[in-house]
């Protein structure tokens, strides 16, 4: 069953440079109502560290201390 699930999930590739949105939940495990945001600002992939493991920082230029799986981000579309 695994294998089967596993064949149809795919995990997001991103480069370094490109803007990506990080899932609010991911960062904020408490209970959130229906209407409040899903995704959180824009980020840019600073730096690629595995398959699927990205390093982000703010727009600004600040780096966000921990690292994100891609299935926690989307592209962001300017």
């Amino acid at each position: 069953m695994a294998r089967f699930y596993n064949r149809r999930d795919r995990i997001r590739q991103f480069k370094e440079g490109d803007l990506v949105l990080r899932l609010f939940k991911a960062s904020r495990p408490k209970k959130q109502d229906k209407l409040n945001p899903k995704w959180k600002r824009p980020y840019r992939v600073r730096r690629v560290i595995g398959p699927g493991t990205y390093q982000l920082e703010e727009l600004s230029g600040k780096v966000i201390k921990h690292t994100w799986h891609g299935i926690y981000l989307k592209t962001y579309y300017t």
